[in-house]
């Protein structure tokens, strides 16, 4: 009998060797995203719709830019998935004929409100814009937002406006206290992974009680209180307050869809019953977010490290994911051998626990098994 190499081995050959500070849905992310980033889609969207209503199509005025262009040239699969996409939003909406531009790159402008938190971030929640249809894209894992300590607290009191009562309770004072705690850009010497570890710097030891703190105790406020909860979903998904809801930046539509473009579905973030239907799927998290530092353009070997509060959703179902990142790990594997191959994707696909073993990960929280938008 041909004899292998336990599977255990290969698959430790085949972790990512890096140190940074990766949280686990990211690093999965990052995965399903190796050769597409959502970007990409976006704008393979905008091409299929220019392409089945036979419109002439100008890459720089409908927002796509000349370096996401070079890479669908080389993406048949992914421009194909686009124009199943844009049929769909053409026969949701039947308005075929009107201007669409992939619209993430604009320049959005904040509201006072918005500014009075401190927030700086101007990029819009729109994704793409079909005439005056206002969508925000969601492939496989994805995030309603994922913003600082000022970005936080702004979405925070946003969603305060729907449910003014809470400011009187203590567990809204426990809130703003723990977003209060949360670390703003801070240089490290190193990567964040040893000084997590060593639990010698004050500064980090410090953001992950806060972090530990707002995953609880903003939790128990979802669990409190269901109104505010829906409202803290919508306005992440929309942006309304962010840049006022008849701004361009501010997403009216909710565009879900796999991969491939072979399921569709949109959805108004008017829909209460959709935007309770989110918020009780989207997972909280609080941690960590960094990015080397750069002279000159070279690394210093230097990373700047902030707290960020993130809420995360699968758009399709844990099954996609699970088919998605094994797709990404096939070309990781080619040289293995088909039998090793399989043997993988069985190992993977028997479980999310097994799915990150692969990955070279320990889940820190619970995770629904199937959460759909």
């Amino acid at each position: 009998m041909e004899r292998f190499m336990p599977l255990q081995q290969y698959v430790q050959q085949l972790r990512p060797r890096t140190e940074s500070y990766t949280p686990h849905v990211d690093k999965i992310q990052s995965l399903l995203s190796e050769g597409l980033k959502a970007e990409d889609y976006e704008a393979a969207i905008v091409i299929g719709w220019h392409k089945i209503h036979d419109m002439k199509l100008n890459p720089s005025s409908a927002g796509i830019s000349s370096k996401v262009m070079s890479v669908l040239e080389k993406e048949p699969l992914a421009l194909e998935s686009g124009e199943r996409i844009a049929a769909q939003v053409a026969k949701h909406f039947r308005n075929g004929g009107a201007k669409a531009e992939q619209y993430g790159r604009a320049k959005a402008k904040l509201t006072p409100f918005w500014k009075s938190f401190g927030a700086g971030d101007i990029t819009p929640k729109t994704d793409i814009l079909i005439g005056d249809k206002r969508l925000s894209l969601k492939i496989g894992v994805a995030q309603l937002m994922s913003g600082g300590k000022s970005e936080s607290m702004a979405t925070f009191y946003a969603a305060l406006q729907s449910t003014p009562e809470l400011k009187e309770s203590q567990q809204f004072q426990k809130v703003n206290e723990v977003f209060e705690s949360f670390v703003t850009s801070t240089l490290a010497p190193s990567q964040l992974r040893p000084l997590i570890k060593s639990g010698e710097n004050p500064i980090v030891n410090s953001a992950e009680i806060a972090h530990k703190d707002c995953m609880r105790e903003l939790g128990a406020l979802f669990e409190q209180n269901r109104e505010f909860k829906i409202a803290f979903a919508r306005e992440a998904m929309s942006g309304f307050q962010k840049f006022g809801s008849s701004s361009p930046a501010a997403a009216e539509f909710m565009l879900v869809a796999s991969h491939d473009g072979t399921s569709v579905s949109i959805h108004s973030v008017n829909d209460d019953a959709y935007c309770e239907k989110i918020a009780d799927s989207m997972k909280l998290q609080a941690r960590f977010k960094t990015s080397s530092r750069k002279l000159k353009g070279v690394k210093t070997g230097e990373y700047n490290f902030w707290s960020v509060v993130s809420l995360i959703v699968d758009a399709m179902g844990s099954d996609s994911l699970q088919e998605s990142v094994f797709s990404v790990a096939k070309g990781k594997l080619k040289r293995i051998g088909l039998k090793i191959l399989k043997g993988v994707k069985s190992f993977m696909m028997r479980g999310v626990t097994n799915l990150m073993k692969f990955l070279g990960a320990e889940p820190q929280i619970k995770v629904q098994t199937r959460v759909k938008f």
